[in-house]
């Protein structure tokens, strides 16, 4: 199955577990961090949206979703080709003990996934069926099967259930998070 898309998530623990227990939007919060994801820029609230349509936002439009425990953003605007080119400012927007970065462009043939604990570089995966691998750095994750992340078809829709706990590939489990129940605000950015 062909999809995109873009999340920076910032957790103070388990992310799939926040997003699991269908959590609260806090409206007002979410303006706060798009302020300062994108500083300096006129932001315009274009209404809401479903985590599950918000993945592959236009190019000036970012989705964000600030939550107990967690916040979320959806913007291409944010995301390096090589994860750990995620810039600080993104990193600490938030000030969360944890972030993840997972983008993917079934186009293009590619796949990258970041995290960061307490500040500091764990993971950090870019592969494209062009160039091949882009950056890796750190130990694999569970989710990372065989040799060859270049040939692995299924490595954007693993890392995705990985990381953020859902697939958009249809391998639906019972203990998925459903992104049909996260609810996000939408920002124009202008400037």
């Amino acid at each position: 199955m062909a999809f995109n898309d873009t999340l920076v998530v910032y957790s103070d623990g388990n992310p799939i577990d926040v997003l699991r227990a269908c959590p609260v939007l806090d409206k007002p919060a979410t303006r706060g961090l798009a302020q300062r994801l994108f500083p300096g820029a006129t932001l315009r609230e274009i209404g809401d949206e479903l985590l599950a349509d918000a993945l592959d936002p236009p190019r000036d439009v970012a989705y964000v979703g600030c939550f107990t425990g967690l916040d979320l953003v959806c913007s291409w605007a944010l995301t390096p080709q090589r994860p750990s080119e995620l810039s600080h400012g993104v990193l600490e927007a938030a000030g969360r003990r944890q972030v993840l970065l997972h983008a993917a462009h079934s186009d293009a043939g590619w796949c990258s996934f970041g995290l960061w604990r307490d500040g500091a570089l764990v993971r950090s995966l870019s592969v494209c069926t062009g160039p091949g691998v882009l950056e890796d750095k750190g130990a694999p994750l569970p989710f990372e099967a065989g040799d060859d992340p270049v040939a692995d078809p299924g490595l954007a829709d693993r890392s995705l259930q990985g990381l953020i706990g859902f697939s958009r590939a249809g391998h639906d489990r019972l203990d998925d998070v459903d992104p049909e129940l996260i609810p996000l605000v939408a920002y124009r950015i202008i400037g």
